[in-house]
């Protein structure tokens, strides 16, 4: 049997890889059973060997080989003539082994990588689920976990992820364990995810917006400390803002909630209702002026006119003096 996984949703991947791992048999012969291959060092032949080696105290053979299909592809291809062979080489292998082809990109359906793994492969794609099926793939996920979460609590947790599904499952795993039998809700989740990627981005602009520097100070500190960088807290929050006017225009000319997710491109129901609160909040003039503010403040620090952290720390003092 082969077998072709590709896309960029490498979690998902990695997890149907463990599966075929586990289908070879308990845990003592799955290694003695399991090769893997990748780089560039290997051969068409290396491939057939340990395919065509038979099972050891186990009824399977697993090869697994790792970004061989997309460097035969196109331009990138880094494969010599000697890759021709391979569909027919593949062809004859016993019904006792299964190859499994791993890519971490998005393969063609005609793409030379996936012919030579031949008409019979089964090619299956993992596509990272965006907006509502980001939603739908956490729900799903606490169901795995024997749990259960209301809506907001799920939207609150995919927004603090960033649709970082390794994330995700680890913080839905810890969520499980700490509800136990009851529904999680938006208050487990900012108890136990509080310091998530952006955890403090929309009290920041509040605090920025509302010329509150001690506060807004701390929480960029926060973030900082956090592992963002200066230039990602400037890029977030003029992203926040931007979304900020676009809302509120788009709520000025009556344009219903649900459109206006999708067309300044907010699909998370807890980031879109934040955002829509924040844009009833503050003028469409000093909005835009601190749009301008935060851009100043990011091309000075890259084209070095200042230090980053001087930086910040002057933003934020020119912003609450606006």
């Amino acid at each position: 049997m082969i077998k072709v996984f590709h896309g960029d949703d490498g979690f998902t991947i990695s997890e149907a890889v463990r599966r075929a791992r586990v289908s070879v048999g308990p845990e003592d012969v799955r290694d003695p059973n399991t090769t893997l291959l990748e780089g560039n060092s290997f051969k068409p032949f290396d491939i057939i060997a340990a395919a065509s080696t038979l099972p050891f105290l186990a009824d399977r053979r697993l090869v697994l080989v790792y970004g061989l299909l997309e460097s035969m592809d196109g331009r990138g291809n880094s494969r010599g003539s000697e890759w021709d062979e391979l569909p027919k080489m593949l062809a004859d292998l016993p019904g006792s082994s299964e190859i499994v082809f791993v890519e971490s990109t998005t393969l063609r359906a005609n793409a030379r990588g996936v012919k030579a793994a031949g008409p019979g492969a089964e090619v299956r794609e993992f596509r990272s689920p965006r907006g509502p099926a980001l939603e739908a793939w956490a729900r799903d996920r606490f169901t795995r976990y024997d749990s259960a979460a209301t809506l907001d609590a799920v939207a609150r947790l995919v927004w603090l992820a960033g649709g970082n599904l390794r994330l995700l499952d680890s913080e839905i795993g810890k969520l499980a364990l700490y509800a136990g039998e009851r529904e999680i809700t938006q208050s487990d989740v900012d108890e136990m995810v509080g310091e998530a990627r952006e955890a403090s981005i929309f009290a920041a602009v509040d605090a920025v917006l509302e010329r509150r520097p001690g506060v807004a100070m701390r929480l960029m500190y926060s973030l900082l400390e956090g592992g963002s960088s200066v230039g990602s807290i400037i890029s977030m929050l003029a992203r926040q803002v931007r979304l900020v006017l676009l809302a509120g225009t788009l709520r000025a000319a009556d344009v219903q909630q649900s459109e206006i997710g999708s067309r300044i491109g907010l699909n998370n129901r807890y980031a879109l209702e934040k955002t829509l609160r924040q844009a009833s909040r503050f003028g469409k003039s000093y909005l835009a002026l601190t749009h301008r503010r935060l851009l100043d403040a990011d091309m000075d620090i890259k084209t070095g006119k200042i230090g980053e952290r001087l930086a910040l720390e002057i933003l934020v003092g020119r912003l609450s003096g606006s």
